[in-house]
């Protein structure tokens, strides 16, 4: 019985997402006002080193690792921070914040979420422009379950609005250009049907914050 209504259960997830629109953002005029309203048109900040979680369910201490590199000036890898730091996979929000706090205490940390994009986008600008990366929660292609994507945390460095790109830092172990359409995508994972069943549940109940990000100032 049991295993009968798991196949109901994933075949009326299959049936939603298969309805759904996909949501890929495709506002051009306020892509328009974005790169016109923005000043540098591009920034690409220096000294990020690339860190890889050691395995997966670790981006968001490997993520922490690569802000406390820059603005510690230091080359810890992910390892280092999981033992000082007692860190677990699968962090929070919140674990986040904390670990940021903690290895930058004379740092403000400043979690923003759900915004339009247009808001979103100025502020990471914003940073960026300050010498700040960004560490952010966005959607990204999970090399340990393809062809899913999973929610993931990395770090945004750069950003060109000529070439209409981001630049990330990706806790995978590499550094990753995004269309600024597809990052917004990601950042609010409106591609729902790239993602597993369970997750595309978690997004078809608004489980999850959309457009997560954290600001260092």
């Amino acid at each position: 019985m049991k295993k009968i209504i798991l196949i109901f259960a994933i075949l009326f997830l299959a049936i939603i997402s298969c309805t759904l629109d996909s949501g890929i953002y495709t506002n051009t005029d306020e892509i328009s006002d974005i790169i016109i309203s923005l000043h540098p048109k591009v920034i690409l900040l220096n000294n990020i080193l690339v860190k890889a979680q050691p395995e997966d369910g670790y981006c968001g201490i490997a993520s922490v690792t690569i802000m406390s590199n820059y603005f510690n000036y230091t080359n810890y890898e992910a390892n280092d921070l999981i033992k000082r730091l007692n860190a677990k996979k699968g962090a929070s929000n919140d674990d986040l914040r904390n670990w940021l706090q903690l290895e930058m205490p004379d740092k403000n940390i400043v979690f923003k979420s759900n915004m339009a994009n247009k808001d979103m986008i100025s502020n990471i600008h914003a940073s960026l422009n300050n010498n700040n990366p960004v560490l952010i929660c966005f959607g990204a292609p999970n090399p340990y379950n393809k062809p899913f994507y999973d929610f993931h945390a990395s770090v945004a460095y750069g950003i060109n609005l000529d070439k209409e790109t981001v630049t990330i830092a990706n806790a995978y172990g590499h550094i990753e250009e995004i269309s600024l359409v597809g990052f917004m995508n990601r950042m609010s994972y409106t591609e729902i049907d790239k993602y597993a069943l369970f997750q595309q549940y978690a997004l078809l109940r608004n489980l999850m914050d959309k457009n997560c990000y954290f600001l260092i100032n």
